[in-house]
């Protein structure tokens, strides 16, 4: 299962935007696949810069039809909807089944040192973020043009490397992003409305 918010705008973010006492919700999509073969979407909501994307995680997950057949749990990034961090490690203790976060590309910082200086008054969230194991890199060759080629990042909580290169080699179909992710990717962008895309062009 994997899962990718909707767009966003940086006025939206709670350190931007201090003197607001509400945050804006945006859709969290979860997208279950058996290999690249699309089964199920569904829809939840986040607050951008909240704490909750750990519980709509869990209660997507738990309502969805093909629970049983899910056996990775994949996450863009360990931050969505700004910092709005879910704790995979949690996650991974309620469910028993492995995740894998993938930050679309190689962090420029240490995530938890950038979230400790937004936000330090979240001893839980900066905790598990420590805890994150070592970034993985792997260089994927596009399944519909093997000559194509790209390095990917990822962090994996309850399954090793050498345990998931296969799959993720497997899943890169159309482009070095897993399908499952890359198609929640979509479904989540297509959420935003035209005003609201226009603004984050402005705001990017």
């Amino acid at each position: 299962m994997a899962f990718d918010d909707g767009p966003h705008l940086k006025s939206d973010l709670a350190h931007f935007n201090q003197h607001s006492d509400k945050n804006s919700n945006i859709p969290l999509i979860g997208v279950v696949c058996r290999g690249i073969q699309l089964l199920n979407v569904s829809k939840g909501s986040i607050q951008v810069d909240g704490t909750d994307s750990t519980k709509e995680i869990l209660k997507m997950y738990e309502s969805n039809p093909y629970k049983d057949e899910i056996r990775l749990i994949m996450i863009d990034s360990p931050t969505l909807g700004g910092f709005n961090s879910p704790n995979p490690f949690e996650i991974f203790e309620l469910t028993k089944i492995p995740i894998i976060l993938l930050p679309d590309k190689k962090p420029k910082s240490v995530i938890n040192e950038v979230y400790s200086k937004v936000f330090p008054e979240r001893e839980k969230q900066i905790e598990f973020l420590k805890k994150l194991p070592k970034l993985e890199s792997l260089i994927v060759s596009i399944n519909q043009d093997p000559k194509i080629s790209r390095e990917i990042f990822f962090y994996t909580i309850g399954i090793t490397k050498n345990e998931i290169i296969d799959l993720l080699n497997h899943l890169s179909e159309f482009s070095a992003i897993p399908e499952p992710l890359r198609l929640a990717h979509i479904i989540a962008s297509s959420y935003g409305t035209s005003t609201n895309k226009e603004k984050i062009k402005k705001e990017n």
